[in-house]
């Protein structure tokens, strides 16, 4: 979805709070087929979820001028630099996907030094999955340079509204919770 999917007229705040969206500023993936609740709830998620899909593309933007990883072998690394160290079980388990396809993506990427593999001092059967020196490094190129995109869709903001949104983000955050602490997803 572009950061175009919906027009400036409809994120416009007098819009947002009558409730009123232009009916050309959805394209036609972008809703289900309810639609919008008028100034509710409803209508609060969609505006986070076209948000939400802006960070994705400006993230997988991100990842593709970097041409370092496949988007699978950098959802690892960033959830093992998230929630690491973890077991292979453990990871598997926060990802959705089988042991195995989880241990074959964690090889991969201890071959490329993002990854160390250590035994657990508890098993001689579990390995300790972290991140190593140069995963950090790769993860801060890719976080440096999706900064660098969100920064400029900031700059197009009132410095009032920016400060509004990233207080609103940082509770939004807080609510959302720690989806490996069994919050809400």
């Amino acid at each position: 979805m572009s950061a175009g999917a919906l027009d400036s007229e409809a994120l416009d705040s007098e819009a947002l709070d009558s409730g009123a969206l232009d009916s050309g500023a959805l394209d036609s993936g972008a809703l289900n087929s309810g639609g919008p609740d008028s100034g509710g709830l409803e209508e609060d998620a969609w505006v986070v979820e076209d948000a939400s899909l802006a960070l994705v593309e400006m993230t997988l933007t991100a990842v593709a001028r970097s041409a370092g990883l496949p988007v699978t072998q950098l959802r690892v690394l960033l959830a093992v630099d998230r929630h690491g160290p973890l077991n292979l079980s453990g990871l598997a388990a926060l990802l959705g996907m089988s042991v195995s396809a989880a241990g074959r993506l964690v090889a991969r990427l201890h071959t490329a030094g993002l990854l160390t593999r250590l035994l657990s001092p508890h098993s001689r059967r579990e390995v300790t999955i972290d991140v190593t020196e140069t995963g950090r490094r790769s993860l801060e190129r890719l976080r440096a340079a999706r900064r660098g995109h969100i920064a400029d869709a900031l700059r197009r903001l009132p410095p009032g509204s920016r400060r509004t949104l990233a207080r609103t983000l940082r509770e939004f955050t807080a609510a959302a919770g720690d989806p490996g602490d069994g919050g809400p997803n």
